[in-house]
């Protein structure tokens, strides 16, 4: 990381933080920290909320609107800490109006006009030149909006510049939706996708709570301007409310969970800190008790004042077209805001349920509510608003009105009361039920609102407040009767003992005064107390004589059917509306209920409807599907959990039910399943139902019809009881499953069991039970005292109902359709219960446990054959094959939707029974002619419009995905590899993997279809049409990543995951499929129209959630496709290309939530990208968005991720734009990088205003600013940014120009290397991998990119001073770059075995991730840990103990390989930046030392790099290139600097280390790489050859000798040059010939000209051919003279297009062997000459003449360059003895010759192609090899005896001396005439012939002309003659 960020620094931050939020809002202490003075601690007020001006217009700052402020909070959810969000909401301005949300903004005052004056002033902002924005007219409409809505100025300011900001945004969205598929509507569903779009847009836009859609004026016009004005003004105050809200029950949350909070993120804390600080400042604790108003008063207030403006209108002026549009979106507004106000109030009062409140709090609510009725009928001002806002505020109003009184806390204040006898006149400021006036007033109130439906919840809690009162006061004053009754009987006894004596009397005086203490207390219990005071001032009487409790209460329940309402405020209101939050306020809602339903204990008896009222308390309107997601997440307060541990309520309602079973089956079934799901998870087996079901002691039947086996016994109490004389056997009893109610009046329930055949013994009663009568009708009820369990009881039902034809009717209720559901939905919620406890080892194995034990009690008693899972299944099968009536209501198949949960539940625990039974099942209807699923929904759900049976299948088609890859490894692993649960089976084992395939491919296609046809669909609920759609992309997506995200085998069906390889296959066949089907993409489209008109609302609605949900889905699916499609490298399919006709649809999605922005951008690019990748032009992304689509939308691109400061999406935005200029998108990358589209530039080029009229700076600009502070950067924004600059600079030439131009950048990114190495040397102690280890290298490898094209830049203009400049900056680049990277070989190397010996069937390969999405470097990099972690949990040395198991390995290994990426990258950006600056700077002997020192690096790290891995390879070969270019380049500019020639040795090592053996390496696969190895060393062995030309034997022994270390280092090159010419020259030659012979194929023509050029450099060397023995015995030992000799007698054969090119090659290093005289010797007496005289190739030579100019060319070469130096080399070496064997070889070549002495011959040309006449320097070197070898034969012959020959021997060569003497002569006296006649023979004499002569002192026009001439005088000098030299 760049920046320093430690615990202490942060807890600081955070202090100070808070320390002024608590200034801000006058608390004293604050979190337990005293504040410190404010100048000190407290940031300048508003500068987060509201920045200067100039940040604002300039792009710097993005407003945070409060939308995008809850929008943002809302998907925080503590999982991360938003800083941008975090200090915005921290801000003080932010603090106070969160904390004053009713009322945020101020009336207009002289101040704030001053303040906004200051703000606006010239100063701040340029009130003109920039045209950008308009000034004036932003203070214009900010001066209108403060006037029209009477709000300060500086509020209205920031609303202004607010609406300035996102005018893009706004402009993007007003598009006709309609217009923009257009293009689309010809190809793609015609009218019908048309109509979808249209539809869309107008039912949701009609919804918008803002004020609709722009009218058609032009768009910066003062009427539209101020609308949008308006609607943003209304939007802030909406959304200020909602998120003071949300922020505040957060706050509560924690205050209530307490220490159970504290394993939630941290990242919230400041959240919920922020929270308690607005609630202790509402509910004046600390130092702002004394400045607080009364919280509730303001809120009745705030909702005082819109209800009376809300009947008022707006009174805004606008015109009439648009007056009533506009007060309809202000009544609107003050709807919400009324709404919102009372959620922030019940808020407040769930925060204060400790303290009852006091009269100045309840009242105030109550008095308005009086005045509103209660809102119990709304009569809004707005047809339009009629009915839409009802539920909302009736039903918080029953809410808050029952939460005010706290009824729990009111009833134990009273008992408190009484027992301690509070005196009358203690009210105070006691709570509200101790004050008689506020007792008063409320109980007027009640009754004058007892018929309000909305107000009977808080009229029954009154009711009962009351009845407590009146018993408690009564109470009170009897017991003072009572006592006042006992004195006054004591003072009458006394009076009458007075006849007694003294003493006696003394002594029963002392008794009685005693007695009487004792009995009548102290004079002070005379007094009346307060409760009789509060009752005598109440009147309890109705104005018609009735009770006032029962008269209430009897309203309430009777009249007003207040469980009703209660069930319907739990149903239709708390669930749908209080789903944030993890569903807790709907729970908090529930449970104010609950309380009501437990103070009703006492009064209210167990009815139909309060269990009804209970159950819908318990459970909302949540299925089991938001059942089965909540409980999944820790720490969810349920009011089930609640129910459970409360004694009454368990007492009222619980028992009754208990008691009542089986005889009112279904309320205890359905009581049972609604608590469930409210176990806390400490213990899986302490299922809250458990204990109860496993055994119960009372089964309450009705007796069958004529059953009299029984006698009454105990006769002698008052109740009557029955003892049965014989067994009871029940099977089918009619009665079961039947509630009271049911019972009434119906006789006809007495007959026989026996009507169907049904199995004899279904439950058995023995004889001698006893149980009570608890119904005297015939047949009795009898609750028999019998102990079982209800799950075996249960069992038997399923058992029987799975024999018989299940119906809903009234015949048989026992095994209806409802009892048989409610009874596996039972079991089903047990089962899910049970997998939500499985998150580690232990807990897994307990819910395993517990599973076994719910499904063995379902099992017992029921045939051998069968359990509880098969009897389910063949309901679940007989009902599929039901024939249903079309017309039946939805409980036709409620059964149904039961079962599909049933077999998800079953799903984790038993696989191995699922998987099968879905295989065979008519569900799917695998090998059958019809699907049921298929059938069931077109037949039911479609004519009905819900779709709770496809959404099971969905859930169970998306679990079945998951099960089929966690269990994947663990199912084909060994059973004792496995053995999870003790001894117990694996998971999964023994599913066939065709049964799997199967299933998921007939799921697929299935789904398929739904998703292709939902659109046209009836759906009563649309959000079950989005969650659909939702489901089934995230489960098409993840199909497809599971199959193609890993591992890089293209056979999907040979992975890990093959089960889903034919699902995955149809999914690509028919979203990609090459035909113009629209079927597949009319869905995606339709959805993206939606995304478009997501709607805007403060009301937190389930459906939004689905509707952003499905979008997002969408996005990723498509973006995953097309990506997909690009691995699979096939061409464009119909999906891309209709996705880039809907380029303006997609930049429209973006714009419209801000969930959106990131899979938006991520389709995106992977559109641009895709396109690239094919040969054809990819279509024109600017062409289909449209020029005015493009520029808004590259206006908010621009704002990157403001103002949220999202890193996530701001790399995404960033790796679009660099994909945009990198990837043919010509157009679109002009206008990313000028901010003007091509043809605004082509147009306005003469005008720079024009050009610069964007709002915001290009969007290089602002990389390039951001870059200049890179060192303090988070580092994914920093490579994004960096991959961004450098990929436009390097297709964009002239972006260099801009960055020339920029004043920082430059220096900045090149000290960026000073800093990275200054925090490696503080990081080098750290044991394992950190993310600066990798995030450093890959910024550096992008700063080298730019720094190699920038210099590449300057170099053609000419500027040296970069280059100099620069090489300062790169000295960690030097150090560091070449390095071999810190690869961890044993890890890997340990990691590989281990895991593959622990799991078997599975390798780290099939986690590898492939390309088809984006990994970022990190510890999931290189291997998907998350995928792993799904498989191979399973096995515990996965996790390990302690967490240091397989998986803490695998995190390591991807770090590893991170921070080797990251290295790699730096090498060859490094590499590029080396090679481009060693041109200009390759004469600075500084600079050369670093190329030196680069070259000894990348050599190093080669000679230390022995791992196998491919990444190595090619890593290691780039390194070679380097250093071969490196050295190259020093030897071109003849750098003598010591460093180059240390080269040597290291190249010769590095070689060495690799493999010394030629013949190995180059049968190996690295042979490219030791062929460059080879260059280098002989590029290494050029600093140290002798040329003669600049230095005598002389000077290079005065040189050698000069000092120690000198003779030392000779010494080494001389052993080095020793070694190499026995390794790879002499050896090399003969393992070459070799490999030629064997595999021609293995060895190239260039591998012998290397070894000969190796070995003429190693001759070279000073001092080494003094080695003679050395010399020999490494040739002769590997017998090199006569492999080369072998190899042209086989040049012939081996002749390319006959061309004898191993002739030359063989000749030439046998040339090179002859140089030394004593090889030479040695070749001589080898017989080399008859050797070669003997080989077919110089047969031929000798046939025939070979010119220059003859075919082939090579001929001439054998004999010019190889025969005739290698005779000459021969004969000097060997002398006299050998001259008449070179004589006679000499005449074998008579063609030859006579060519030769006719070489310089002038003669006129026959044609034009006619070479006769023309001058080669091979010509001119033979006749100089000719002359010298017959002048020494000559001179030998002329010797005779004293030459130790015989002159007869020596042959006369037949060569014309004379004539050849003669023609040079002639030749060299007319220079321009040679100059003329002189022609280039080959490629080297080609670049000679353009070069500058080395002396130029003969006027030589080139180095070709001074090479012949010097040939020629040297011929001459030979010779003799004049001229001669």
């Amino acid at each position: 990381m760049y920046y320093t960020d430690s615990k202490l620094q942060s807890r600081s931050f955070a202090l100070l933080e808070f320390q002024t939020i608590a200034s801000a809002l006058g608390i004293d202490q604050f979190c337990g920290v005293r504040s410190c003075r404010p100048d000190v601690l407290m940031a300048p007020i508003g500068e987060a909320y509201f920045p200067p001006l100039d940040r604002c217009f300039s792009g710097e700052h993005q407003l945070l609107s409060w939308k995008t402020t809850y929008v943002a909070l809302s998907q925080l959810n503590g999982e991360a800490d938003n800083g941008s969000l975090r200090r915005h909401l921290t801000d003080p301005q932010t603090v106070h109006l969160l904390a004053h949300s009713s009322s945020p903004y101020s009336a207009p005052t002289s101040q704030t006009k001053s303040t906004f004056d200051t703000k606006t002033s010239s100063i701040h902002v340029p009130p003109s030149g920039n045209p950008r924005y308009d000034i004036g007219q932003v203070k214009e409409d900010t001066l209108w909006l403060s006037k029209e809505t009477k709000i300060d100025e500086v509020s209205a300011l920031r609303v202004a510049v607010l609406e300035w900001q996102t005018r893009p945004a706004v402009q993007l969205l007003r598009g006709s939706l309609v217009d923009e598929i257009a293009p689309l509507a010809n190809g793609i569903g015609g009218n019908q996708l048309q109509a979808s779009f249209s539809g869309a847009a107008s039912s949701l836009f009609g919804n918008s709570s803002g004020l609709g859609p722009s009218a058609p004026a032009p768009f910066n016009d003062a009427g539209p301007r101020r609308r949008r004005l308006l609607e943003t003004y209304l939007s802030e105050r909406r959304y200020i409310l909602k998120t003071s809200e949300y922020v505040t029950f957060a706050a509560s949350c924690k205050t209530q969970n307490g220490a159970a909070n504290n394993a939630t993120n941290q990242a919230s804390s400041w959240l919920e800190e922020l929270g308690s600080a607005i609630l202790s400042t509402w509910k004046g604790d600390g130092q702002a008790q004394s400045k607080s108003k009364n919280f509730v008063a303001e809120a009745v207030e705030a909702l005082r004042s819109r209800m009376e403006s809300l009947m008022r209108g707006s009174g805004w002026l606008s015109d009439e077209s648009q007056q009533e549009e506009i007060d309809l979106a202000w009544a609107r507004n003050q709807i919400l805001e009324m709404i919102h106000i009372m959620q922030i109030l019940l808020i407040w009062l769930d925060s204060s349920l400790t303290k009852l409140v006091t009269p100045d709090l309840i009242l105030p609510w109550y008095r308005l509510m009086n005045e509103c009725g209660f809102f119990d009928s709304l009569h809004l001002p707005h047809p339009g608003l009629q009915g839409t806002y009802d539920l909302s505020l009736q039903s918080l109003t029953a809410l808050v009105s029952l939460s005010i009184l706290n009824t729990p806390l009111a009833l134990e204040l009273l008992d408190h009361s009484f027992a301690a006898g509070v005196p009358a006149g203690s009210e105070g400021s006691s709570p509200y039920i101790l004050n008689s006036v506020a007792v008063n007033e409320l109980n007027d109130i009640f009754s004058g609102a007892a018929s309000f439906k909305t107000s009977s919840p808080s009229i029954l809690a009154w009711s009962i407040i009351l009845q407590k009162l009146r018993e408690l006061a009564l109470t009170a004053r009897e017991s003072k009767e009572i006592r006042q009754s006992l004195r006054a009987t004591d003072k009458y006894n006394t009076a009458d003992s007075s006849d007694t004596d003294g003493a006696e009397r003394s002594s029963s005086k002392n008794v009685t005064y005693s007695q009487r203490r004792s009995s009548t207390g102290s004079d002070s219990s005379q007094q009346s107390t307060l409760l009789e005071e509060i009752y005598d001032s109440i009147s309890f009487t109705t104005a018609d004589g009735g009770d006032q409790a029962n008269f209430l209460a009897a309203s309430a329940v009777d009249e007003c059917k207040v469980f009703e309402v209660v069930t319907t405020i739990a149903v239709e209101y708390c669930t749908p509306f209080g789903f944030e939050h993890d569903g807790k306020p709907g729970q908090r809602m529930r449970s104010i209920l609950l309380d009501l339903v437990r103070a009703c204990a006492s009064f209210v008896a167990y009815q139909p409807m309060l269990l009804m009222a209970t159950l819908a308390l318990l459970t909302g309107s949540e299925r089991y599907w938001d059942t089965v997601d909540r409980s999944a997440k820790p720490n969810i307060s349920e009011p089930g959990a609640k129910f459970m541990k409360d004694v009454v309520l368990k007492s009222m309602i619980w028992k009754p039910a208990l008691v009542r079973f089986p005889y009112e089956t279904s309320p205890f079934l359905q009581l049972c399943r609604a608590v469930t799901f409210s176990n806390d998870r400490r213990d899986p087996e302490e299922l809250p139902t458990w204990n109860e079901l496993e055994e119960l002691d009372s089964f309450t039947y009705r007796l069958p019809a004529h059953f009299d086996a029984y006698i009454p016994v105990r006769t002698q109490e008052d109740e009557d009881f029955l003892q049965l004389t014989k067994n009871l056997s029940l099977a089918v009893g009619p009665d079961f499953g039947r509630s009271t109610a049911q019972h009434h009046g119906i006789d006809k329930m007495s007959r026989a069991t026996t009507i169907l055949a049904q199995p004899p013994n279904l439950f058995v009663l023995p004889s001698d039970t006893q149980g009570r009568i608890i119904s005297n009708g015939k047949p009795f009820v009898v609750m028999w005292h019998y102990s079982y369990s209800a799950l075996t009881y249960m069992g038997g039902i399923l058992q029987c109902a799975s024999m018989v034809d299940l119906s809903a009717s009234e015949s048989n209720p026992t095994f209806s359709v409802e009892i048989v559901g409610e009874i596996i939905g039972l079991i089903t919620a047990m089962l899910s219960s049970a997998a939500s406890n499985g998150a580690s080892e232990q807990t897994s194995r307990s819910s395993a446990e517990s599973a076994e034990s719910i499904l063995g009690g379902a099992s017992d008693g029921l045939d051998r054959n069968q359990d509880a899972i098969s009897v389910i299944f063949e309901i679940f099968e007989k009902e599929l094959y039901k024939r249903r009536k079309s017309s039946e209501d939805m409980k036709s198949i409620d059964l149904l939707i039961q079962c599909i949960q049933f077999t998800f539940s079953l799903l984790p625990f038993k696989p191995d029974r699922v998987w099968p039974f879905l295989g065979r099942s008519g569900l799917l209807g695998i090998g059958k002619d019809e699907s049921q699923l298929s059938a069931v929904i077109a037949t039911q759900e479609m004519l009905l419009g819900r779709y709770d049976f496809l959404l099971g299948c969905i859930r169970l088609f998306e679990a079945l995905i998951e099960e089929a890859v966690t269990h994947v490894v663990s199912r084909n692993a060994p059973p004792k590899v496995v053995a999870r649960f003790g001894d117990t089976v694996s998971l999964g084992a023994g599913v066939s993997r065709v049964t799997m395939e199967k299933v998921l491919e007939s799921l697929t296609r299935t789904m398929i279809e739904v998703y292709e046809s939902t659109m046209n669909w009836k759906f009563v609920e649309q959000s079950e049409r989005m969650e659909i759609n939702s489901r089934l992309c995230s489960i098409f997506q993840k199909i497809l990543d599971y199959c193609f995200d890993t591992n890089d085998n293209s056979d999907i069906s040979q992975k890990l995951t093959s089960p889903l390889a034919p699902a995955a296959e149809y999914i690509i066949s028919i979203f990609l499929s090459k035909s113009n089907a629209d079927v597949t993409v009319m869905p995606l489209l339709h959805t993206f129209g939606e995304g478009t008109a997501t709607p805007s609302t403060t009301l937190p609605a389930r459906g939004l959630q689905y509707w952003t949900s499905q979008v997002r889905e969408a996005l990723k699916l498509t973006s995953t496709l097309i990506r997909l499609n690009r691995l699979l490298l096939q061409p464009p399919s119909h999906l891309e290309d209709q996705m880039f006709k809907s380029a303006s649809i997609l930049a429209k999605v973006y714009t419209a939530h801000e969930s959106y922005r990131l899979p938006a951008v991520e389709l995106f690019d992977s559109l641009v990208r895709s396109a690239a990748a094919t040969s054809q032009q990819p279509p024109s992304l600017l062409g289909h968005l449209g020029q005015g689509t493009a520029s808004h939308f590259l206006e908010v691109l621009s704002m990157l991720d403001q103002p949220l400061n999202d890193d996530a999406l701001l790399s995404a935005i960033w790796r679009l734009l660099s994909a945009v200029v990198s990837k043919r998108q010509q157009w679109f990358a002009i206008f990313v990088l000028t901010g003007n589209t091509p043809r605004e530039s082509f147009r306005d080029n003469k005008n720079p205003v024009a050009l610069n009229s964007r709002r915001s700076e290009p969007i290089l600009n602002t990389a390039l600013d951001s870059l200049c502070n890179i060192e303090k950067m988070e580092p994914r924004k920093a490579l994004s940014m960096l991959e961004f600059v450098a990929l436009a600079a390097d297709f964009w030439p002239w972006v260099l120009t801009i960055i020339a131009q920029h004043p920082h950048f430059m220096k900045a990114i090149s000290e960026f290397g000073a800093h990275v190495g200054s925090m490696a040397s503080t990081n080098r102690s750290k044991a394992y991998r950190t993310s600066s280890d990798y995030n450093s290298p890959q910024v550096l490898s992008f700063v080298a990119d730019v720094l190699t094209m920038y210099s590449n830049y300057k170099q053609q203009t000419n500027d040296q001073k970069f280059h100099k400049w620069i090489v300062p900056h790169l000295n960690y680049l030097i150090k560091n770059a070449i390095s071999l990277p810190s690869y961890s070989a044993s890890l890997h190397a340990n990691l590989n075995r281990n895991f593959k010996s622990k799991f078997i069937g599975c390798s780290l390969e099939d986690f590898k991730r492939t390309s088809l999405n984006r990994t970022q470097l990190g510890d999931s990099f290189f291997y998907d840990l998350e995928l792993a972690n799904k498989m191979l949990a399973y096995e515990p040395a996965w996790v390990g103990r302690k967490g240091e198991g397989f998986a803490e390995e695998v995190r390591r290994a991807n770090l590893d390989l991170s921070v080797v990426e990251a290295q790699v990258n730096l090498f060859h950006s490094w590499k590029s930046l080396l090679v481009e600056l060693s041109g200009p700077l390759a004469t600075e002997p500084k600079f050369q030392v670093v190329m030196a020192v680069a070259v000894t690096g990348c050599l190093n790290a080669n000679a230390e790099n022995q791992l196998p891995e491919v990444i190595f390879e090619v890593l290691a070969q780039s390194r070679a290139d380097l250093a071969f270019t490196l050295l190259q380049r020093l030897l071109e500019v003849k750098s003598t600097i010591v460093e180059v020639k240390a080269i040597l040795s290291v190249a010769w090592n590095t070689l060495r280390r690799h493999d010394p053996n030629l013949g190995s390496a180059l049968n190996g696969d690295d042979a490219d790489y030791y062929r460059m190895l080879l260059k280098i060393l002989y590029l290494a062995l050029q600093p140290h050859t002798l040329d003669a030309s600049l230095a005598s034997q002389e000077q290079l022994n005065a040189s050698t000798a000069n000092g120690s270390t000198a003779r030392s280092q000779s010494r080494s090159n001389v052993q080095v040059g020793l070694e190499i010419l026995s390794t790879i020259v002499a050896q090399g030659f003969r393992s070459l010939t070799t490999i030629l012979h064997d595999s021609p194929t293995l060895v190239h023509p260039s591998d012998f000209s290397l070894i000969t050029a190796i070995l003429r450099s190693v001759l070279h060397i000073p001092s080494l051919s003094r080695n003679t023995a050395h010399l020999i015995s490494a040739f002769s030992d590997s017998q090199t003279g006569r492999c080369a000799s072998t190899l042209l007698s086989w040049a012939d054969q081996l002749a390319t297009n006959g061309d004898p090119i191993y002739g030359e090659l063989s000749i030439l290093f046998l040339l090179e062997m002859s140089s030394v005289p004593a090889l030479a010797e040695s070749l001589a007496v080898e017989g080399l000459m008859s050797q070669i005289l003997s080989t077919n190739l110089i047969r031929v030579l000798q046939s025939r003449a070979f010119g220059p100019f003859d075919q082939p060319a090579r001929m001439y070469s054998i004999w010019g360059r190889g025969v005739l130096p290698l005779l000459l080399n021969l004969l000097h070496a060997v002398g006299s003895p050998i001259a008449p064997e070179v004589s006679a070889a000499l005449n074998q070549f008579p063609n030859q010759l006579a060519r030769a002495s006719n070489t310089f011959t002038s003669s006129p040309r026959t044609s034009a192609k006619d070479s006769t006449g023309y001058i080669t320097l091979g010509m001119a070197s033979e006749a100089l090899n000719l002359s010298l070898i017959v002048t020494i034969l000559q001179t030998f012959h002329e010797a005779g005896a004293s030459a130790a020959v015989i002159p007869s021997e020596i042959e006369e060569v037949k060569w014309d001396r004379g004539q050849v003497k003669e023609e040079v002569e002639g030749w060299l006296q007319r220079r321009g005439a040679l100059s003329e006649k002189i022609v280039p023979s080959d490629e080297k004499e080609e670049r000679w012939s353009k070069q500058k002569s080395v002396s130029g002192a003969r006027g030589d026009e080139n180095r070709l002309e001074e090479r012949v001439f010097e040939e020629m005088q040297g011929v001459l000098g030979i010779l003799g003659g004049n001229g001669g030299e």
